[in-house]
């Protein structure tokens, strides 16, 4: 028998073993997707939790800051009145300092609209040009965000913006206007 094909076999199985082992450690956090989404908010928050806090033990996959992003949403978005605008930022402000970029862009959102941080159009600013500034998917719609606040700024606040970017991503988001 060729070796090659052992070889190739071998190494099908220990991917697919490897992607068994990632779905079978994942099952948290599809568990609160699914919480959420049946709007049963508070037992979606009790199953992300742990992960938001602790990380996990999965060694080539971490859900935590999509933990702390997912929480952040529940608490903003829920639908039965009872939505606390000031835990959804204490939890985007933590996935955001993980590098999530939907984080970065909520809190770009609540400095907008003044909802869990006192309004400010520089800091929204400048939170929606640090989400612009990876290669996601939304790239584009936080930089016509951020463009669409820029006009609002007077050339002062744009400087200060401007270092306060700079700021944040040198700092991988730690020295930023939270």
């Amino acid at each position: 028998m060729d070796k090659g094909i052992l070889w190739r076999g071998g190494l099908i199985i220990v991917f697919g073993l490897a992607i068994w082992f990632g779905y079978s450690l994942s099952g948290d956090m599809r568990d609160g997707a699914k919480a959420r989404s049946g709007k049963f908010y508070d037992k979606a928050i009790a199953i992300y939790e742990p992960i938001a806090e602790n990380g996990s033990s999965i060694p080539f996959w971490n859900p935590q800051t999509k933990a702390q992003q997912e929480i952040g949403h529940i608490y903003a978005f829920r639908d039965d009145g009872q939505d606390n605008w000031e835990e959804a930022v204490k939890w985007w402000s933590r996935a955001s300092k993980g590098g999530s970029v939907v984080a970065q862009f909520a809190i770009a959102q609540a400095y907008k609209s003044g909802q869990g941080f006192e309004e400010s159009l520089e800091n929204a600013y400048v939170w929606a040009m640090v989400a612009g500034d990876k290669k996601s998917k939304s790239q584009n719609r936080y930089l016509v965000d951020a463009r669409n606040s820029a006009n609002d700024l007077s050339a002062d606040q744009m400087a200060s913006a401007e270092k306060a970017i700079k700021a944040c991503i040198d700092s991988d988001f730690v020295d930023c206007p939270y």
